[in-house]
């Protein structure tokens, strides 16, 4: 009874929280929503009270940026590149034990994603756990955190070297889950870079997932497997899918000593989506057919002062493509499939103060390459000069990145950190610098 009246409840919460997010709130009102919802969440855990498990993080930072940032490409708005204070996010977390093996973890989240400004509260992580001690794996359902990947297990600034994440998890391509492949993906209307379609990062940097994982303790403290069936490959950033979407995702994590860690991530599976905008070319065409591959590999290495933390992440997309503001049917009155991929990979390094107890100082390079050449249309081909210039020109159907990050960090207390970053990328002329000072706690 005590599991069957979890639900119910669990259930209308969720049901009521989709229903206030389909409306505008001012400031107070996301307030007064963002703890109304964690006191429903916290309701389920009553009979377990002495157990239950309350805690919260904020996190607030002064930022600015260069005279091309963007948020998609840097993560700095571009109304907001002259130097801004704000909170950055707030969070309350719930942990409530159903049974002495089950329990159940809620995490509700504002944020400044996408527009830099605070958006509504919305339920990240909702998660029934099955965790008996006496078996070496765990079964989760729900909405958990995605197993791909080594910087998804950092979900909390305070667990992060670094305050933005790496290329591959910030850096927005030029794939939509409704158009497709979209080479005017960068080039939208600012007001369209918080509320439109603005393209998807390689990988979801948030790190969440809907569906049903598990994680299996191979070999004891040496080799861990996480694998989860879900509703989405990790690049996709919805609660829900819109279509019926699956993907196998799992990360098989091998400590071979206590200074050395490896892991190799693996994702395949759907991730196109329904909207009014592709209803007129899904009725002949089965969205279901474009996927997302996704291979990774990260090391950790760690001795004395030191770490170094190296991730290298290949993604290879079959998908339509939205070219010239209209789906591209030119095969033949036919969706045209576009075969394309990139690889990331990133190094960073940590050094702790000895001398300044606390402290750190840390370097990160990365770069996103763009592997496929696409054809576009030559703006200067001239019909009745065949000769001249061709119909067609070839290049990358994205443009490769370089960024390179410098941080400071000092904790001030066992959960209070203190950074202070600077990166620059593409030119590197200063005109897509991002600077961040950032104060994150855990409470």
């Amino acid at each position: 009874m005590k599991f069957q009246r979890f639900f119910i409840i669990y259930n209308n919460t969720l049901y009521s929280y989709t229903k206030i997010l389909d409306k505008n709130f001012s400031d107070m009102n996301s307030m007064k929503t963002f703890i109304g919802t964690f006191f429903l969440l916290f309701i389920i855990s009553v009979p377990n009270f002495a157990q239950v498990q309350l805690n919260g993080a904020l996190d607030l930072e002064l930022s600015g940026g260069g005279e091309h940032s963007k948020f998609i490409a840097n993560g700095i708005p571009k109304k907001f590149q002259n130097y801004n204070f704000s909170v950055t996010q707030l969070n309350a977390f719930l942990f409530a034990p159903i049974t002495d093996q089950i329990f159940f973890e809620s995490r509700i989240q504002l944020d400044t994603w996408g527009s830099g400004k605070l958006n509504p509260p919305r339920i990240s992580l909702a998660s029934l756990t099955w965790d008996n001690p006496d078996n070496p794996y765990v079964i989760r359902v729900g909405r958990f955190i995605s197993p791909f990947g080594f910087y998804t297990k950092r979900q909390l600034s305070t667990d992060r070297v670094f305050v933005q994440h790496p290329l591959a998890y910030s850096y927005f391509t030029n794939i939509s889950d409704i158009r497709g492949f979209w080479p005017e993906a960068g080039n939208n209307t600012n007001a369209e870079y918080e509320e439109g379609d603005v393209g998807l990062p390689t990988l979801y940097f948030a790190g969440y997932t809907n569906g049903i994982g598990a994680s299996w303790e191979i070999k004891k403290d040496k080799m861990f497997l996480d694998a989860a069936i879900t509703n989405g490959t990790p690049m996709t950033i919805r609660d829900r899918s819109t279509l019926p979407n699956l993907a196998l995702t799992s990360r098989l994590f091998y400590r071979t000593s206590i200074f050395w860690e490896q892991g190799f991530s693996f994702s395949f599976g759907n991730f196109m989506q329904a909207d009014p905008l592709n209803n007129s070319v899904r009725t002949d065409e089965s969205f279901q057919k474009y996927y997302q591959l996704l291979l990774g590999t990260d090391t950790k290495i760690a001795f004395t002062y030191f770490e170094i933390i190296g991730e290298i992440i290949y993604s290879k997309w079959k998908t339509t493509g939205f070219i010239s503001n209209q789906f591209d049917e030119s095969c033949g009155g036919k969706l045209c499939d576009y075969d394309l991929s990139n690889i990331s990979g990133n190094i960073d390094f940590k050094y702790e103060l000895p001398g300044v107890t606390g402290s750190y100082i840390a370097l990160r390079a990365e770069h996103l390459a763009f592997l496929d050449d696409v054809a576009f249309d030559n703006p200067n081909y001239d019909e009745n000069q065949p000769d001249d210039e061709p119909e067609y020109i070839f290049r990358n159907w994205d443009e490769d990145v370089s960024r390179l990050t410098a941080v400071f960090g000092y904790k001030l207390a066992p959960n209070v950190l203190l950074k202070a970053s600077f990166s620059d990328q593409g030119d590197f002329d200063l005109s897509e610098y991002a600077l961040r000072i950032q104060l994150a706690s855990f409470f």
